[in-house]
């Protein structure tokens, strides 16, 4: 995702594009892995770059809440990633080392028509994750269930 992407998104949903929201988002863009809100605080302090947690936090709430970053949670870890798909998507997540794969399909009609039918809902949107085992931590996995 790149700055225009940002500046446009802003715009179309009338949402102020302060400095700060872009530093944030800046970071998540450069960033290689999936960052906690303090990990964003520290990055952003080593840049000389002081923004407020609590600013952090509402950011990273807002962008999640545009479809623009993925809130992991895994026990009492909490991070952000930012999705490099703009298109409605999917993740899988490993539960080991919290890697975050974007899954480029969404097939579920047949199961949005039977939540409707079977509740009576008119079903507007929807959320769905994969968890497992990367290819990194399934051996791993393996190993620690036969030392149990």
């Amino acid at each position: 995702m790149n700055k225009e992407f940002f500046k446009s998104l802003f715009k179309d949903k009338k949402l102020r594009r302060s400095h700060p929201r872009f530093l944030i988002y800046q970071e998540l863009s450069d960033a290689k892995t999936s960052l906690s809100p303090q990990e964003l605080y520290h990055a952003l302090l080593k840049k000389q770059r002081k923004i407020g947690l609590t600013s952090i936090y509402r950011s990273l709430d807002l962008f999640e809440s545009l479809g623009i970053v993925f809130k992991i949670i895994n026990g009492t870890s909490v991070k952000y990633k930012l999705c490099e798909l703009e298109e409605h998507h999917h993740h899988i997540i490993c539960k080991a080392c919290g890697d975050v794969v974007e899954l480029n399909f969404c097939d579920i009609s047949d199961w949005a028509k039977k939540v409707t039918e079977s509740t009576g809902y008119q079903v507007i949107d929807h959320q769905l994750n994969f968890y497992g085992f990367c290819k990194a931590c399934k051996p791993l996995q393996g190993k620690q269930m036969a030392e149990d």
